[in-house]
């Protein structure tokens, strides 16, 4: 499966998960999406809150079982090396 997350979508808004099942610790990273809509001439994106006030945003969460932060990392040098070799201004 493919996920497709686009730039104006992105947020800051990152949380990190745990939960146990069957005696193994899983950790998550969630990051929050916000669908930017047009208002009149400007974008705005948030959190999609119902009236009621519970907060349904979509959301993206990578689980690890064993320590997440090697993909991340591996995924993190990647974007660097492919940063480093953009010629700079």
């Amino acid at each position: 499966m493919r996920v497709n997350i686009y730039a104006e979508e992105m947020t800051d808004r990152v949380e990190i998960l745990e939960k146990t099942l069957h005696g193994i610790k899983f950790t998550g990273l969630r990051i929050y999406l916000y669908l930017p809509v047009t208002h009149g001439q400007i974008e705005i994106k948030g959190p999609f809150i119902h009236r009621k006030g519970d907060d349904d945003s979509s959301a993206i969460t990578f689980w690890g079982k064993t320590d997440l932060r090697e993909v991340l990392i591996t995924a993190l040098n990647k974007l660097n090396e492919h940063y480093s070799k953009r010629i700079q201004p």
